[in-house]
């Protein structure tokens, strides 16, 4: 994905789903965007691959340490948006 193509929430909320089920072995409905992602299992191996994931398809520089602090992936969802805006 380019910089120049707009993503907007929903698309951007349910790649990152996608590619957390992924990590977690999952099936991507069963991920709650508001429940905490550690009540999944996501450490921070997971969390690191994500984090790459999301740089690669986005082409932004994540903090992981603010990526971290957002324990569910509606909040990093918004984080990202305002990453990409």
């Amino acid at each position: 994905m380019s910089r120049s193509e707009i993503i907007t929430h929903d698309q951007l909320q349910s790649w990152l789903i996608d590619r957390i089920a992924f990590y977690l072995d999952r099936p991507a409905e069963d991920i709650d965007p508001s429940v905490e992602l550690a009540r999944y299992g996501m450490d921070s191996v997971y969390a690191i691959s994500v984090v790459s994931d999301i740089e690669d398809h986005l082409q932004v520089e994540v903090d992981m340490a603010e990526a971290r602090r957002r324990g569910t992936a509606a909040s990093l969802t918004d984080y990202l948006i305002g990453l990409v805006a």
